[in-house]
């Protein structure tokens, strides 16, 4: 009998496969996008469409920005369990301001736009941080594209503060490390 098992197709791989899809649809939308055809509600369809679309790229553990909420350390040091603490990767970029950009861009100047927008997700639009669910609903109305200036902006307006905290370090914490945690939210380590 033939097997249908699915090869197994690494996270790089579907990033590029990705990518290269994301970049010939915001190419080939573009000039309409920029036209004077292309009213409001186009646009946001757009961006919301190429958005969703940046949204289901693969985030490796790669991608985590070095930084978690002061108050998810807080959370994960008190908990009995921390490891039963939920803490949400929150991207630094909004979708829709990253589509924005995309659509903004001058392709032409890329001999292979896949791997620019390969290069824009791994540097920018795919980086997160890691917080508390509720810091994620704060951050929202701050994120918006129309409001939306940077990241650091828009963690600032919502009171989440971040501390540099490694992937291997917040692990640990998540494991049970409470001295750990204690040390991290003190700035004691690197």
């Amino acid at each position: 009998m033939l097997s249908m098992a699915k090869p197994d197709i690494s996270s790089d791989q579907r990033i590029i496969d990705k990518a290269e899809a994301i970049a010939r649809t915001v190419i080939s939308q573009q000039s309409f996008y920029n036209s004077q055809d292309c009213n409001k509600n186009h646009r946001q369809l757009l961006e919301t469409m190429v958005g969703a679309a940046i949204w289901y790229l693969p985030t490796p553990p790669e991608l985590y920005s070095g930084n978690t909420s002061s108050s998810a350390l807080e959370k994960l040091q008190q908990a009995d369990d921390p490891s039963v603490v939920k803490i949400t990767k929150e991207h630094l970029y909004p979708r829709k301001v990253a589509a924005r950009e995309l659509f903004q861009l001058d392709w032409s100047c890329f001999s292979r736009p896949y791997m620019k927008m390969q290069q824009l997700y791994l540097e920018k639009y795919g980086r997160f941080n890691y917080v508390l669910p509720e810091e994620n609903k704060r951050l929202v109305k701050h994120q918006k594209a129309e409001n939306f200036v940077s990241p650091q902006h828009s963690y600032e307006q919502a009171g989440v503060k971040l501390l540099k905290v490694s992937n291997a370090l917040l692990k640990a914490i998540r494991k049970g490390d409470q001295q750990l945690a204690a040390l991290a939210l003190s700035g004691g380590v690197d």
